[in-house]
């Protein structure tokens, strides 16, 4: 039998052959040790998969590779579920395919739950990272709003990155059993704002630490989810789906619920005033 690692770490992919191996090679680059991946591979039709599997070839008491049944493409949230359902540390941690941990990502959030037992999860800021492209200009730390660490109790964060969606926290860790308790990602978002529906069911239901340490590094590249879905102008009709779903949770609190309303007519009149454009 394999020692239990206490952290899993779920990476998901499709079509991400170009960066996957750098996103896997920051994970076994961690000063942590006691860890496993689980590499989603969402439906490629690139080499991503046969990447993976030479790191779990190379390291198979680390890595793993699993894809849907007659490896379908159920988008991001599904896989990041699959990755979850296969995951047997006690905390989880995701990291995207085109994405990159900084060494000290893993020691430090394992260490501050055990620290905090009164949280569900921790949660840093993303490094905006230009830098990976000569030339680009220079990376940015993210602004959730926190200097030091706090504990925040429901509904945490969400108010902040409703109103400013580029203070969306990313990977946190979480407690495997707050993971269960919220009933994981919503498998109907497969792309933009599946973090968003999954952060705002931990945030409104369980206390968790932020703190102003940046731990991974956000790649900014024109292939990106985000990147594409303002390309295609997507992204505004993604935005009012999520807010209509969030409206609709019970037990909503009444000043997040106003906040709502207020995005939701925002986004009706951004959405508006693109479509008279279009024409």
């Amino acid at each position: 039998m394999k020692p239990v690692p206490r952290v899993t770490v779920v990476v998901i992919v499709r079509d991400g052959e170009r960066f996957l191996g750098e996103a896997l090679e920051s994970i076994a680059a961690q000063h942590y040790s006691d860890w496993e991946t689980v590499v989603v591979d969402d439906g490629s039709c690139d080499g991503s998969r046969a990447v993976a599997e030479a790191f779990a070839a190379r390291m198979p008491e680390r890595f793993r590779v699993a894809m849907h049944e007659a490896g379908a493409n159920l988008g991001m949230s599904a896989s990041r579920n699959l990755g979850i359902a296969l995951a047997r540390g006690e905390f989880v941690t995701f990291l995207d395919h085109d994405d990159a941990m900084l060494p000290e990502k893993l020691a430090r959030q394992v260490a501050l739950l055990d620290a905090h037992a009164e949280v569900s999860a921790v949660i840093g800021p993303n490094l905006r990272w230009n830098s990976w492209l000569p030339g680009a200009p220079g990376d940015e730390p993210q602004d959730l709003g926190i200097v030091g660490a706090s504990v925040v109790d429901p509904p945490g964060l969400l108010p902040f990155f409703l109103a400013r969606t580029s203070a969306t926290p990313q990977a946190p860790m979480v407690r495997r059993e707050a993971i269960r308790a919220v009933g994981g990602f919503e498998d109907s978002f497969r792309g933009m704002y599946e973090d968003q529906v999954f952060l705002a069911k931990l945030f409104l239901g369980h206390r968790v630490l932020v703190v102003d340490e940046v731990w991974q590094k956000y790649r900014q590249h024109d292939d990106s989810c985000v990147r594409r879905a303002h390309r295609e102008r997507s992204h505004m009709r993604d935005r009012a789906r999520f807010l209509r779903w969030l409206a609709a949770r019970p037990g909503l609190p009444r000043g997040v619920a106003q906040l709502v309303a207020r995005e939701r007519r925002r986004a009706f009149w951004s959405r508006l005033r693109l479509a008279l454009r279009v024409r």
